[in-house]
């Protein structure tokens, strides 16, 4: 007997591709919620054929903590948990049984492993904990790129790692990244003490060639009292 009625929800635009594959990954919950901020691909009509329940939300000024904000509201009331995936992401399967293992009635959030990349041969390449398990209450996204969750429920939070619980990631190589760079600085903008987007910043001015801006940049990411992760701060030194 399942122990926790279990939603998948995401946004999405123009992933008609990912539709199949993504479905039959997320299978094992109770319930798919897609938030899609403007298709013109058929992802709309393949997401409702497969059996997500699917919502049309054009975001104007577009910032991915708005969109994410939108497709959690969506989400019914009497979910206990919610899975917050992106349509080129996969879990391997049995993914359920590991998150129903390990949570309580008072958890908040599950971290979990994420593949960030693949080798050729589909073994993991890079690896992080993710974060986007948690309880239906309590959670706001935040940051207009690069967005996390923030706890805005009653403290304290409590976590627990889902073992077992992997996430792969195969991305879409041909998406453009023009939106990152205007939307990180709107980000620091906001957030002039963000250490994380102040990092993530200084990194896309790295991959966009302006090298004197990602230079100050990440100095001022040492700089700044909350940055204190160790694989940042390695990576801001070495450039």
């Amino acid at each position: 007997m399942k122990k926790y009625k279990v939603c998948v929800y995401a946004i999405c635009k123009n992933e008609a591709q990912f539709v199949d594959r993504w479905m039959d990954s997320m299978s094992e919950a109770d319930l798919i919620v897609v938030t899609d901020t403007g298709s013109d691909d058929g992802t709309v009509e393949k997401l409702r054929a497969r059996g997500a329940i699917v919502y049309i939300n054009e975001v104007k000024l577009w910032r991915f903590d708005v969109a994410r904000n939108v497709s959690l509201d969506h989400v019914p009331k009497n979910i206990d948990i919610c899975v917050c995936t992106d349509l080129d992401e996969l879990f391997e399967k049995g993914w359920r049984k590991c998150l129903e293992k390990v949570w309580k009635p008072n958890t908040n959030m599950g971290r979990y492993l994420f593949n960030w990349s693949l080798k050729e041969d589909g073994t993991p390449d890079v690896q992080i904990t993710y974060f986007k398990v948690h309880s239906r209450k309590g959670y706001r996204w935040a940051f207009p790129i690069h967005e996390c969750l923030q706890y805005v429920g009653k403290p304290p939070e409590t976590s627990v790692y889902i073992d077992g619980m992997v996430l792969n990631h195969y991305p879409d190589k041909t998406k453009s990244r023009g939106s990152y760079l205007p939307l990180l600085e709107l980000a620091v903008e906001e957030s002039p003490e963000g250490d994380r987007v102040t990092y993530y910043l200084g990194r896309e001015y790295m991959y966009n060639s302006e090298w004197q801006k990602c230079i100050d940049t990440l100095k001022r990411h040492l700089s700044l009292k909350s940055a204190v992760w160790n694989d940042e701060r390695c990576a801001s030194i070495g450039g």
